[in-house]
């Protein structure tokens, strides 16, 4: 049975706009912070719910680790990561008017030295800011929060796969997290130990980067 398409794809083409909003730190030493969010769909910041679950997942991994984040968005992830005891975090993101509000909620929160923002395509720019972090910290543990738009795993899902492989073989010593829709079959994703949980409309699938079979 073919599934129906993705409830947010519906919303798009229906024109439906957000409006600008805060988002708020859920743990760690900036629990309670705001963020702020421009409103844009296309960033779709992850559910309070489901960040919170995500990084239950991670655990006492994220204290110390360097945290990925290629799909920007709003920042909050990176934002959150250091709360919570991350050393770092790398962030990327292709649309300038985004980046921008990310870089004001990192000055907003002084953590301007924490986090490093890189305005451009992961897929064509994350590789070299992995191995520069890898050059730079080799003992360090990684976590990958690979959260991009949600058709993104329809219409580019080689691309993904290939991130995947990538970071496992720059660093093999950390965690990756894929976030996805119920649409998505987890299946597709390149062979790993996956731990998948739904929460809602929403995946999460876990893996050690250890356990990425690289081609």
């Amino acid at each position: 049975m073919k599934k129906s398409k993705p409830y947010q794809a519906s919303q798009a083409k229906r024109g439906l706009k957000s409006k600008a909003t805060t988002l708020r730190v859920i743990g760690g030493d900036m629990r309670g912070r705001k963020v702020r969010y421009n409103g844009d769909r296309s960033t779709r910041p992850m559910r309070d719910s489901v960040r919170e679950s995500l990084f239950n997942l991670i655990g006492q991994r994220i204290k110390g680790a360097i945290v990925f984040d290629p799909f920007g968005g709003t920042g909050v992830l990176a934002i959150e990561s250091i709360s919570r005891g991350a050393s770092r975090a790398v962030t990327m993101e292709q649309n300038r008017r985004t980046l921008e509000q990310i870089r004001q909620n990192v000055a907003d929160l002084d953590l301007a030295d924490r986090i490093s923002l890189t305005a451009g395509d992961a897929f064509r720019g994350l590789g070299a800011l992995m191995h520069q972090a890898h050059a730079e910290e080799p003992e360090s543990p990684w976590v990958f929060l690979m959260c991009p738009p949600y058709e993104m795993f329809q219409s580019r899902i080689k691309d993904l796969n290939r991130m995947i492989c990538f970071a496992a073989e720059a660093h093999p010593h950390g965690v990756l997290v894929a976030e996805c829709d119920n649409f998505f079959d987890t299946a597709e994703l390149t062979a790993a130990e996956w731990d998948v949980r739904k929460y809602g409309i929403t995946q999460l699938a876990l893996t050690e980067l250890s356990s990425v079979q690289l081609p």
